[in-house]
């Protein structure tokens, strides 16, 4: 059976470090824990890769409910491709979902990584996507001046970079970097190629290409070890050295390159439309940001659609469907919606996740 709308579970998934405690009080726990849980995945149609841990079957693979019982939302779409994805297919018929939508909160530093660009992806690996990134944040746990890693402040050399790998010198490794000071509310974008990791105590929304293609340069970080097998994409170092941007970028170089500056859709009384995100960046997805003052229709555009309710809570119809949304919970709308009524009481703000036009073409 088709939905306009369909609203989504909770989708906690593990990852190789401690967090998820943010995610808890986004969704408004009494209880607010962290654990190796640290990342929802909103709509995913990507499984899950954690090696070295006990293999979940399609962990990451989110199941919604329906008249037939649970199905995976992957299949739901697949069923009914017109509907979901509009033209938002190969000319075969053939598509996936050009992004995956994420929740991450990070009680301790990341381990630093960098990912390969879609370019190095695709005609040296062999893969449609890299993994390129962008992060709207949140919030920040109390007492904590956040930051990311981005990009060498302190480059070295490919041979220094080895070295520093593989004799695990942490020193050596984070003197490499600066912490560039971020805070709620603000977008970034991780071109893939670039080392980066995220500080700790963030609570933000990652949005990337479908992959979970990395090179792990840190082995260790608070006692959690990288397995082998989770550090080099299955290759060997030497061959991961050349995904690496060995520019220098100084932290002034990195907020005019990386930090980006929302444009304003629409602005009336009733509703605010940014696009976060745009195909300047990436064809593979556009991120936007509605905030709803009053009571709305709002026109969609055409294209299958995840988004999260980050504020507030509303009422949301189209076609026939009716959903009640509060802050933490996600949802998706179909393709064929031409418009859908947003009604709230004391406001609520959105954030949408839809496919750029890499979703079309034949590679």
């Amino acid at each position: 059976m088709k939905k306009a709308l369909i609203k989504l579970p909770r989708n906690r998934v593990r990852r190789n470090y401690l967090g998820g405690a943010g995610i808890d009080r986004l969704h408004g726990e009494p209880v607010c824990v962290d654990n190796d849980r640290p990342e929802e995945w909103l709509g995913s149609m990507v499984e899950a890769v954690n090696p070295g841990m006990d293999v979940i079957e399609h962990e990451g693979l989110i199941q919604v409910d329906t008249d037939e019982g649970k199905r995976y939302l992957r299949d739901m779409v697949d069923g009914e491709k017109e509907y979901y994805l509009g033209d938002c297919m190969r000319k075969d018929g053939s598509w996936q979902l050009s992004f995956l939508y994420k929740i991450l909160d990070s009680s301790m530093r990341l381990h630093i990584q960098a990912h390969p660009t879609s370019g190095f992806a695709r005609s040296v690996m062999g893969k449609r996507y890299g993994k390129l990134e962008c992060y709207y944040i949140l919030r920040v746990r109390e007492d904590i001046e956040p930051y990311i890693y981005l990009g060498f402040q302190h480059s070295p050399s490919r041979k220094e970079w080895k070295d520093i790998i593989e004799s695990q010198d942490k020193e050596r490794m984070e003197a490499c970097f600066e912490k560039i000071p971020v805070k709620p509310g603000e977008v970034w974008y991780i071109p893939g190629g670039m080392p980066h990791a995220i500080g700790e105590g963030i609570t933000l929304l990652e949005i990337m290409e479908p992959s979970d293609l990395v090179v792990r340069c840190e082995f260790e970080r608070e006692g959690i070890i990288v397995p082998e097998e989770g550090r080099f994409m299955g290759r060997d170092i030497d061959f991961c050295l050349d995904i690496f941007d060995y520019n220098e970028y100084s932290k002034e170089d990195i907020v005019r390159k990386c930090k980006v500056s929302p444009v304003v859709l629409k602005d009336s009384p009733e509703y605010k439309e940014l696009l976060l995100i745009n195909e300047t960046f990436t064809p593979c997805f556009y991120v936007g940001k509605i905030e709803v003052m009053k009571d709305s229709v709002i026109s969609h555009h055409g294209r299958f659609t995840i988004g999260l309710v980050t504020r507030g809570a509303c009422v949301m119809e189209a076609d026939g469907c009716r959903m009640a949304l509060r802050q933490g919970d996600s949802f998706a709308i179909a393709a064929s919606v031409q418009n859908y009524k947003v009604d709230v009481e004391d406001g609520a703000e959105l954030c949408m996740v839809y496919p750029g036009n890499d979703m079309k073409m034949d590679i």
